[in-house]
């Protein structure tokens, strides 16, 4: 199977790769087209079946039931998605996460400053792309980044409610207003991190993980047989119809 990804799709230029090098992370302004981020919001909503409450609410694709709640996770296949990624990897993608991430209105929170890798440490190239699925303005637990953080490499974190936190870095910067479409690219060692949501409406978002064919987690020579890779993914989910 060939997985490098046509021309045509090859939606990150020279300079965003570098600035990815660089900073540890790349804004694609409408990378997904709107209506396919609308399909996985719509997709959401027909499966909770209600508005989302609390502070935070997350489907995660279930890499071990891989058909469930394909709809929602329908991003993490999108091809210009697959292609952007693999321009930063050189090669093939492996999926390490899908997570529709959903903060209500009035009051929901985000999470505090934090490295992908602080959860589970992968050895090797692995990013995260966070994908606006609405409009997300600064005050709609819109996304921070720490440029440069990711040249540190691992921090030290505590667990907070279940969630890991690390210390301030200092030069954090909020993004500018993200419209459906739009995605952030960031290393997994990029300290980010994400507030709360002032606003009336709910913030959707996805986050679409990946790590390089050869990477392997800390602690284990083995690769995870349970993370396909992005394409072949792909074509078995066109394979099942529907």
């Amino acid at each position: 199977m060939d997985t490098c990804p046509a021309p045509a799709l090859l939606p990150l230029t020279e300079s965003d790769i570098e600035g990815y090098w660089q900073h540890g992370y790349v804004l694609l302004r409408g990378l997904v087209p709107r209506a396919d981020v609308e399909a996985a919001v719509a997709a959401w909503q027909r499966a909770a079946g209600a508005a989302p409450t609390g502070d935070w609410n997350a489907t995660v694709f279930d890499h071990r039931q891989p058909a469930k709640d394909r709809a929602i996770h329908a991003l993490l296949t999108h091809a210009r998605v697959m292609a952007a990624v693999e321009q930063l990897f050189e090669g093939p993608a492996r999926v390490y996460y899908g997570m529709m991430a959903v903060v209500p209105a009035h009051g929901g929170k985000g999470l505090a400053w934090h490295q992908d890798n602080q959860y589970t440490h992968v050895l090797g190239h692995a990013l995260n792309t966070f994908i606006a699925c609405c409009r997300i303005p600064p005050e709609k637990c819109n996304l921070w980044v720490a440029p440069g953080s990711h040249l540190a490499g691992l921090q030290p974190s505590l667990t907070s409610d279940g969630h890991r936190q690390a210390a301030d870095p200092g030069n954090g910067i909020l993004l500018p207003t993200l419209e459906p479409g739009d995605a952030c690219i960031f290393n997994r060692y990029t300290l980010h991190r994400s507030l709360r949501n002032d606003t009336g409406e709910t913030r959707w978002a996805y986050a679409a993980q990946y790590h390089e064919d050869r990477a392997r987690i800390a602690g284990s020579w083995r690769r995870d047989p349970l993370r396909m890779r992005a394409r072949d993914l792909a074509g078995w989910w066109a394979g099942l119809g529907g």
